[in-house]
């Protein structure tokens, strides 16, 4: 029998990726990216079984995979959530074996099923594109679902300084209450290159200190004369508010160039 490397490594990450992504979702668990990342270690661990290698093929190697391809994935690396995934992976697993053992018994050429051999198209292959189709299907739903959240948070804004009108897009950040200390404003953030015009003296800024996971420092800002904003549903309205540049890009897909402290609302 001829196997093919390419073919076995590819089948492979298809099943891991389907299993893992039916894992989380039926014990609704959140995962990273890094969930094909999982798929690929136990396509290339699919090797040290094909190659029987004493050490990967024993038993204590097939659950320390599992649980590495699992600890990689999940969003929330706590123990009980980690055991309950690696239970729930090999109860997927055996039970997809199960059913491929029954497939191919039916395409046995001494079964009565032959008829299930459909023109030569193993079902194999028709196992394969069904779960090629639930990973479209799973991460399709996932990016529309992300992309009309995202959309649903955005904000036109409007701001008025120096005789100097701005529109950019806000996207509110509900995490995010970052007021200036003095005033008990709220602060937009807005991405530096949006307000290279705007020149003021030095005493109308305010230094204002923040604090994120991992870092802390202080930004400068500004009272605009007027700013307005509106949501898709909303007629426009005046807000009272901070102004604060930052040199990071805020949108990666330049859905919206600004930030909304939950205090705007």
């Amino acid at each position: 029998m001829v196997v093919y490397i390419d073919v076995l490594l590819f089948e492979n990450f298809v099943v891991n990726l389907f299993l893992l992504l039916l894992t989380f979702k039926l014990l609704r668990f959140s995962y990273k990216k890094r969930i094909y990342l999982s798929a690929i270690l136990g396509s290339i661990y699919t090797l040290a079984l094909f190659l029987e290698w004493p050490l990967g093929t024993s038993f204590i190697a097939k659950i320390l995979v599992a649980v590495l391809m699992i600890i990689i994935a999940i969003e929330k690396r706590k123990i009980s959530n980690i055991l309950k995934c690696v239970g729930c992976f090999f109860i997927l697993s055996f039970t997809l074996c199960g059913v491929c053992f029954s497939f191919a018994l039916m395409q046995n050429k001494y079964g009565i099923m032959q008829k299930f051999e459909m023109n030569n198209y193993s079902i194999k292959y028709i196992l394969i594109s069904i779960m090629i189709l639930y990973i479209v299907i799973v991460r399709a739903y996932e990016y529309l679902r992300g992309r009309i959240i995202v959309k649903s948070l955005i904000y036109d804004i409007e701001i008025s300084v120096n005789k100097n009108i701005f529109y950019i897009k806000g996207f509110l950040d509900t995490g995010n209450d970052l007021r200036e200390p003095v005033t008990n404003l709220p602060c937009i953030i807005v991405e530096d290159g949006y307000l290279n015009e705007v020149q003021l003296p030095e005493k109308e800024y305010f230094n204002i200190s923040y604090s994120t996971i991992g870092d802390s420092g202080k930004i400068k800002g500004f009272k605009g004369e007027k700013i307005r904003i509106k949501s898709q549903d909303e007629d426009w309205r005046t807000v009272d508010a901070i102004i604060c540049s930052c040199t990071n890009k805020l949108s990666k897909e330049n859905d919206f160039n600004a930030l909304l402290s939950r205090g705007i609302i």
